[in-house]
């Protein structure tokens, strides 16, 4: 996926600070892009048949036409053949006054269960489809129990999100695109939300929060609306998609990035499935994941 580079603060990577990170620590190094290395199959450029002539996404030219609705549907299971690394509770969480007592909040950045992999972004790859894509309401990212809920979302470019905080002690979004902080904004408990266009490139972006190093998250951007997060059960389900071959890619912040190629949409259900074992290097955006917060 041809998504640009996040530095580290890569992040919905070390400790240092959305998708965001902390204690002064200088973010990783590290990268927009989809990251990780292992494909299921060779990379395949995928050809499409297309679906509209509208220009491309974020288009606002008086001529554009919306993109043509597909009767396809796109869903399957991401499996996890390894065994997944143990994340004890960040000790940095002892220390803090709101946050030690949320105990049950979702710390581990592996979620695996009965060999199902859950928070895997799977998406339709970037350059394949045209239209004037536009999102219909903004992504929504809330600070709840001292973590960012959802850990994964999946945006527009430029699409609107909205960043609450519904914990009861002060947080501070941070978050990184490459080189570049699109948002470093404090957040006070109480505050309105804060909402940003500023997610304008397609890549990954990396939140953390600099009050409290273990909370991230990441938002990924893609050029077309045609993408899901796996659920608890490893499913997912991307639905309305054109006719035509995809290039399907599939992304997990810890172990990066599995391609398909050559995946023929009609109408009606295809299946796809991908595959995690753990051996997975860990993505540049996410360098320092399993490291100096526990």
């Amino acid at each position: 996926m041809t998504f640009r580079s996040i530095s580290i603060a890569t992040g919905l990577v070390a400790a240092a600070a959305l998708v965001m990170g902390c204690d002064g620590e200088k973010p990783p190094e590290g990268g927009g892009k989809l990251g990780g290395a292992k494909t299921s199959k060779p990379a395949l450029t995928a050809t499409v048949a297309p679906t509209t002539t509208a220009p491309a996404v974020g288009s606002t030219k008086a001529d554009a036409k919306p993109a043509v609705e597909g009767k396809g549907t796109l869903k399957g299971v991401i499996t996890f053949a390894g065994k997944a690394p143990e994340m004890k509770e960040p000790k940095a969480r002892a220390k803090a006054e709101v946050c030690k007592d949320t105990k049950d909040a979702q710390h581990n950045a592996v979620i695996v269960k009965d060999g199902k992999l859950a928070d895997v972004f799977v998406a339709i790859d970037n350059g394949q489809l045209t239209g004037d894509f536009k999102a219909a309401k903004a992504a929504e990212v809330h600070q709840k129990s001292c973590n960012y809920v959802p850990r994964i979302l999946g945006i527009l470019p430029g699409q609107e999100v909205a960043i609450f905080n519904d914990d009861a002690t002060l947080h501070n979004v941070h978050a990184y695109y490459g080189a570049t902080s699109p948002i470093n904004q404090a957040q006070a408990k109480g505050s309105d939300p804060i909402k940003t266009t500023k997610f304008e490139e397609t890549g990954i972006y990396r939140m953390q929060c600099d009050v409290h190093p273990w909370m991230r998250s990441f938002a990924v951007a893609t050029d077309n609306p045609y993408f899901a997060v796996s659920a608890a059960d490893g499913s997912f389900k991307i639905e309305k998609v054109p006719a035509g071959k995809y290039k399907l890619v599939a992304w997990h912040s810890m172990f990066g990035k599995l391609e398909k190629a050559d995946v023929e949409v009609k109408d009606g259900e295809v299946t796809v499935g991908f595959e995690y074992t753990g051996t997975e290097k860990a993505p540049a955006e996410n360098v320092g994941e399993l490291k100096d917060l526990f």
